[in-house]
C-alpha cells in the first residue's frame, strides 16, 4: 500500500477525541519523532523537549493532573494565555463555532455544564489514546520558539497520518502545568507548551467524524506583484 502524499496526509488529518486501545509500537513513535526533529527552527535552536507516555505512566500522569484540576476550584496557573483577552471576530466566532460543532456531535447541550466539564477533563486522559506526548521548552524560549514547536507538532501529525495513526494536539496541558512537571521531574526552568494524543481513532464515535469549516483562500491571503 502506497503512503499518502503530503497533500493527502494534510487532508486526512483531524483532531481525534475518542481513541481505541490498539497499542502503538515504540519503534513507530521513535521514527515519527526522529523525522519530526528535521523540522525548521529559527537559528536551528530546536527548542522542543518531548516526553512520551504509555501504559501505567500515562494513567498515572492523567490521574495526577485530573486530581489537581478537580481540586483547584477552577483556578489554573497557565504557562501562557490560551487565547487573547477579548479576542475579536472572526477569530472568536470561529473558536465558539468549533466548540458547538464538537458538543453537538457529542450530544451535549449548552445548558449541560457538568457534561461539558467532564468532556474537558477527557483532555487529561489523552481522550483514551494509548500514547500521550508532552512537549516542553526552557523558560527562556519566547514566541518565535513557540512557532518552531508548532512546526514540529505539525510534522508529528503529518508523519502520524502517513502511517495510519491519528492525533489530537492539546494546549490544555499548559493550563495546569505544575502536576505535569512534578510527575515528569521537570524543574521550574521548563514550561509545558502542549500535549498530543497518538493512536488509532474509534470509528464508531460521531465526534471523530465532524468537519470544521475553514476560511477560504480569499479570506486570509493577499497576492502582490503576480
Amino acid at each position: 500500500m502506497n503512503s499518502p502524499t503530503v497533500t493527502e496526509a494534510l487532508q486526512a488529518r483531524k483532531s481525534i477525541r475518542a481513541f481505541n486501545r490498539q497499542p502503538v509500537e515504540l519503534s513507530a513513535v521513535q521514527k515519527i519523532l526522529e523525522l519530526a526533529a528535521l523540522s525548521a527552527s529559527g537559528g536551528n535552536v530546536q527548542p522542543w523537549k518531548v516526553d512520551v507516555l504509555t501504559g501505567n505512566a500515562l494513567s498515572e500522569l492523567s490521574q495526577k493532573v485530573q486530581i489537581a484540576v478537580q481540586g483547584s476550584g477552577g483556578k489554573a496557573e497557565p504557562e501562557f494565555p490560551t487565547y487573547p483577552e477579548n479576542m475579536i471576530d472572526p477569530y472568536n466566532k470561529r473558536r465558539k463555532d468549533c466548540g458547538e460543532v464538537m458538543y453537538e456531535a457529542l450530544n451535549i447541550p449548552r445548558e449541560d455544564k457538568m457534561q461539558r466539564m467532564m468532556q474537558t477533563l477527557r483532555n487529561f486522559e489523552f481522550f483514551g489514546a494509548p500514547v500521550g506526548i508532552i512537549i516542553t521548552a526552557h523558560q527562556q524560549m519566547g514566541m518565535p520558539q513557540a512557532m518552531d514547536i508548532g512546526i514540529f507538532m505539525q510534522s508529528i501529525m503529518l508523519l502520524a497520518s502517513e502511517r495510519g495513526l491519528d492525533t489530537c494536539p492539546q494546549v490544555s496541558w499548559s493550563i495546569f502545568p505544575q502536576p505535569v512537571k512534578e510527575y515528569l521531574g521537570l524543574g521550574d526552568d521548563m514550561k509545558v507548551m502542549a500535549g498530543m494524543c497518538l493512536g488509532y481513532k474509534n470509528n464508531d464515535e460521531a465526534v471523530n467524524n465532524i468537519s470544521q469549516p475553514r476560511a477560504t483562500l480569499n479570506e486570509f491571503a493577499s497576492f502582490h506583484g503576480f
